[in-house]
């Protein structure tokens, strides 16, 4: 069985929300994933200088209390700053890939609204020569068929959810990406679905369409765990060690 149906993917590694010393999508916090032999699942955005950083939101604020966009910083005003008032840098692709060397396998999530292929490429250079398992996932299907074009083998998960409140999508947008519309286009090796949202219609196309190669998200309560594997689910985890 391929590696994401079938080994736990800690959510931006395993991380600690009260601990600055490990927090989400940092060096530590992958580290702590490698030596308990979970996967690991992080994001990535451009720098301004063209550098593949490793963090979740599109602005600096939550994390490391600055302002501004990642993309609008340099890799050297980005390694500046510091995560959850600890001492832990905000980390580059480069760097996780050093670290783990495919000690474990790595699920990376392509942050982009508005896809040019540039970040994808730049993603793609990087783990070229990687010797490790490792699937690219993204909410954005214009992404995933980009790489699927340029990248026919490539092990690609399309994310899927049917909140869109923190989005300006229209609700046609909205009704084509929750009931993955580009699904044969994409042909995704697996789909990485909301469990707070999940409907049962998005489970049958499902399983008609990727044979119900599922990874649940974001999974942070046993009871999430048994529904998980009541439909034969792997998932992706956060404040529980499965």
């Amino acid at each position: 069985m391929e590696f994401y149906l079938d080994t736990y993917i800690a959510h931006r590694g395993l991380h600690c929300h009260e601990c600055p010393e490990c927090p989400e999508n940092s060096l530590a916090a992958f580290q702590e994933a490698v030596n308990h032999g979970y996967a690991i699942e992080l994001d990535v955005h451009l720098s301004s200088d063209g550098h593949v950083m490793v963090f979740h939101d599109e602005t600096l604020t939550r994390m490391t209390g600055s302002n501004g966009k990642v993309s609008q910083y340099t890799l050297k005003s980005l390694k500046e700053l510091r995560l959850a008032k600890g001492d832990e840098e905000i980390p580059t692709l480069k760097e996780v890939l050093d670290l783990v060397q495919g000690k474990v396998p790595l699920v990376i999530e392509i942050k982009v609204i508005d896809h040019d292929g540039v970040l994808e490429a730049e993603v793609m250079k990087l783990l070229h020569n990687y010797d490790g398992d490792y699937a690219i996932q993204s909410f954005n299907p214009m992404t995933l068929k980009w790489l699927r074009k340029h990248y026919p083998s490539l092990t690609l998960g399309l994310l899927v959810t049917r909140d869109f409140s923190d989005t300006k999508l229209s609700r046609l947008k909205q009704r084509i990406l929750a009931n993955m519309t580009f699904i044969p286009v994409i042909r995704p090796n697996y789909i990485g679905l909301d469990i707070d949202t999940y409907s049962k219609i998005q489970l049958q196309i499902i399983k008609r369409f990727t044979f119900n190669h599922l990874v649940f998200w974001t999974v942070r309560t046993k009871e999430q765990m048994r529904t998980a594997k009541r439909l034969g689910a792997n998932i992706i985890f956060e404040n529980i060690k499965p």
